[in-house]
């Protein structure tokens, strides 16, 4: 999103509102007011969220010494960021219920609800 389209959006839904650099000063006043990144807050023990992460991780099979490469599957407790971090061999659906399985163990117990991104 570039500012000419952010401004090019505003004119379309108010066509009678601010010229082109008077939206550009006021767009940077805002910015200098507020802060671009997002906080998700949750309440502890209230949210598990859970992922795989992109890129794979080569792994040796230590009895053959051959190199496989595995899917990182990654937990994260929300208020605390407490990460849990497995290496299965797929991102299948027993993979991903044995990532969830050894997440919780980690943890210790389960969080009110659990937010899977996939």
């Amino acid at each position: 999103m570039t500012l000419t389209l952010l401004w090019q959006e505003y004119r379309a839904a108010h066509p009678d509102g601010y010229g082109y650099t008077w939206f550009c000063e006021h767009f940077a006043a805002f910015e200098r007011r507020t802060s671009a990144t997002f906080r998700n807050r949750h309440a502890a023990g209230a949210v598990m969220q859970t992922d795989y992460a992109g890129q794979t991780v080569p792994v040796i099979d230590p009895a053959t010494g051959a190199i496989y490469p595995a899917q990182v599957f990654v937990a994260v407790l929300g208020a605390s960021n407490l990460t849990f971090a497995f290496a299965s061999s797929s991102q299948k659906l027993p993979d991903w219920i044995e990532g969830q399985v050894r997440a919780l163990a980690f943890f210790g117990g389960v969080t009110e609800r659990s937010c899977a991104t996939t």
